[in-house]
C-alpha cells in the first residue's frame, strides 16, 4: 500500500522572506563596474546574483513565500526562478522606497509578513543551511535578531576578504546582510535603522546612536557584543538579539568588484561539486 504523504508537498513556513534588490544609485561600484542599473543584476557564474538568492529562499523549508523589493518589479519578474515562483504563487515583486529601510517598513506596512526573514539581493553565497541555522538560534522572546561571522570565522577561510568589522571587547564581528523580525514589534527597529544606515561602515558613530555610556564603553573596549545587542534593543524599543554563524561565507556579500571576483569562483567551485565528473557512473 503506498503511503499518501509520500506524495505531499513538503511543509513550509512559517517565514516570509523580504528579498532587498533596490538600487544603491549611480555611484555603485558593483553596478557601475558591471555597466547595469542594479548590482542586483550583476553576474555571477552566468546567472544575475538576484536569482541565486531567489532560488535559495525558495529551497528553505522555512520560507513559505518571498516578497521582493526593487524600483522596476518587471527586472525580476522576468527571470526564469522568479517566474516559477510566481506561477506558484510564492512570489510577489514590489517598489522599492527611497532606502533599505524604508523598503523594508513599507513592505511590514502593506503585507504584516510576521515572522519575516530580510536578506539582500548581493548575498549570492546564502544557503538553506544559514538559513536554518540562524533560525535555529533565534531566542524565543527577541523582536528582532540578526546574524552575524566572528572575525576568527571568515579569516579562518577567507583570509583574502576584506570585510568590516565591529571590534567589541570579547570578539570582532561582521555583518551576514541576513535578519530577522519574528514579531510586529520588529518593526519598532526600523526607524532606528534608518539613524543608521548612514553610518554603517563607521563603528564609532553607531555606538554614540546607542548613547553615551555605550559610546564610553566602546572607547574603553570594555563594551561586548550582547553588550550591543541589548543597547540597540533598548534605543529601537525591541528585544534584539545577535547570532553568531559558523559559516564564513555568510559574511561575503558583493559590495567590490573584487567580491564580485571571489563570490563568483565560489559558486563556480559550489557547481563543480555538484556536477559528476565526466564518465563517472552514478550511484547504484
Amino acid at each position: 500500500m503506498t503511503d499518501a504523504t509520500s506524495d505531499r508537498a513538503p511543509e513550509r513556513g512559517p517565514y516570509t522572506a523580504l528579498l532587498m534588490a533596490g538600487s544603491r544609485g549611480p555611484t555603485d561600484p558593483v553596478a557601475s563596474y558591471c555597466g547595469i542599473s542594479h548590482k542586483a543584476l550583476a553576474d555571477i557564474a552566468g546567472e544575475p546574483m538576484v536569482e541565486h538568492v531567489l532560488r535559495t529562499l525558495a529551497a528553505a523549508n522555512e520560507v513559505a513565500r518571498i516578497i521582493a523589493v526593487i524600483e522596476v518589479p518587471e527586472l525580476i519578474e522576468a527571470l526564469p526562478t522568479a517566474k516559477q515562483l510566481i506561477a506558484e504563487g510564492r512570489l510577489e515583486v514590489t517598489t522599492a522606497a527611497p532606502s533599505p529601510s524604508q523598503s523594508v517598513t513599507k513592505v511590514l506596512d502593506a503585507y504584516s509578513p510576521y515572522p519575516a526573514l530580510v536578506t539582500t539581493a548581493d548575498h549570492p553565497l546564502l544557503t538553506t543551511a544559514m538559513i536554518t541555522d540562524f533560525v535555529s538560534k533565534i531566542p524565543a522572546n527577541v523582536d528582532v535578531a540578526a546574524l552575524v561571522a566572528r572575525e576568527d570565522t571568515i579569516r579562518a577561510e577567507y583570509p583574502e576578504t576584506r570585510r568590516t568589522y565591529f571590534r567589541f571587547s570579547d570578539e570582532a564581528i561582521s555583518g551576514c546582510n541576513l535578519f530577522a523580525l519574528p514579531t510586529p514589534r520588529g518593526r519598532n527597529a526600523m526607524a532606528f535603522w534608518r539613524k543608521l544606515e548612514q553610518d554603517r561602515k563607521k563603528p564609532w558613530k553607531m555606538a554614540y546612536s546607542l548613547g553615551f555610556g555605550t559610546l564610553l564603553r566602546f572607547a574603553l573596549r570594555r563594551l561586548t557584543v550582547d553588550m550591543t545587542a541589548e543597547a540597540i534593543g533598548k534605543q529601537a524599543d525591541v528585544r534584539a538579539a545577535l547570532v553568531r554563524t559558523r559559516y564564513a561565507e555568510a559574511a561575503i556579500d558583493v559590495d567590490k568588484p573584487d567580491d564580485l571576483h571571489l563570490v563568483t569562483r565560489i559558486v563556480t567551485r559550489r557547481q563543480q561539486a555538484r556536477t559528476p565528473a565526466a564518465g563517472s557512473q552514478p550511484p547504484r
